[in-house]
């Protein structure tokens, strides 16, 4: 899916692809997550008016339509009936705005949907009877996705405690409402000291099966020395590029978990200007 909604399904054994409807709505900010054979996309800014803000892309071969995949609206999450009396007062309609903002998101079991806030705890949505639930008061120990992992039946991703993110592990199989989850092992090996100028901008984790992972981080860094200057704003010249880095996961004969890193890839994606924030370089 592009950011402009449209959409297309590659079938990897006949190397098919396929058009696919579009959403109802132009999402702002979305994240994605696959639960069985459907895939839900829920925007993370959806602004005063929320509908359409929560879709699922899913399948029925008794529609009568041309196409058999379809999207379907589903309930925005219930944020804003648990905000505290101070910022119900602030602002005047919390019906479903997102106050807290997405701090992490992902799967857990076969039908549940966490979304954790990073004030208001993290709320489940069950995709078997599309309601929400308040998982807990707290909020999970990650920012951004999190991946489940079969083959250890622990949850991977970017740590929310420090500063780089650093790459960690939880089972939250073992959380419950009074019980936050906890990080099971911390590994520091890909939060070293960045090299100069290197400006960190987001990070993402795909499972690749066996315990192997391919994790992605991506950086922006000004060219020294190229800048302008229009209508009393200063511009720089900004490189985007990618680090690509294999991981693996095993197990030590005691039941540890260690990590093997392995080569690391750098991929840029060109320049371009944009304003300079002194704040940001």
């Amino acid at each position: 899916m592009d950011q402009d909604g449209n959409t297309l399904l590659c079938e990897a054994s006949s190397r098919a692809i396929d058009v696919m409807p579009s959403p109802h709505k132009h999402k702002l900010s979305p994240i994605s997550l696959v639960v069985g054979d459907r895939l839900y996309l829920l925007d993370s800014v959806p602004g005063p008016d929320c509908s359409h803000s929560f879709e699922a892309l899913m399948y029925s071969a008794d529609r009568c339509f041309e196409h058999k995949w379809y999207w379907h609206s589903l309930p925005p999450p219930p944020f804003g009936s648990d905000y505290d009396h101070e910022v119900v007062e602030e602002e005047e309609d919390t019906s479903c705005s997102n106050h807290y903002g997405f701090q992490a998101y992902t799967v857990v079991g076969d039908s549940q949907i966490w979304i954790s806030t990073a004030g208001g705890g993290t709320y489940s949505f069950d995709t078997t009877n599309n309601m929400w639930s308040k998982a807990g008061r707290w909020a999970l120990p990650f920012d951004g996705p999190v991946k489940y992992a079969p083959e250890h039946g622990l949850w991977f991703g970017f740590s929310s405690q420090g500063e780089n993110g650093q790459f960690a592990a939880s089972d939250l199989t073992a959380a419950s409402t009074a019980r936050p989850p906890v990080l099971k092992k911390v590994w520091d090996e890909l939060a070293q000291p960045l090299p100069e100028r290197w400006v960190p901008m987001e990070s993402y984790l795909h499972p690749l099966g066996a315990g192997k992972f391919c994790i992605v981080r991506i950086f922006e860094t000004p060219e020294e020395g190229w800048c302008w200057e229009k209508d009393g704003n200063m511009y720089n010249n900004v490189e985007s590029f990618a680090v690509f880095t294999g991981a693996e996961v095993e197990r030590g004969r005691r039941g540890t978990l260690r990590m093997i890193k392995h080569k690391s890839r750098r991929y840029s994606f060109g320049q371009r200007w944009v304003q300079s924030l002194s704040s940001h370089f």
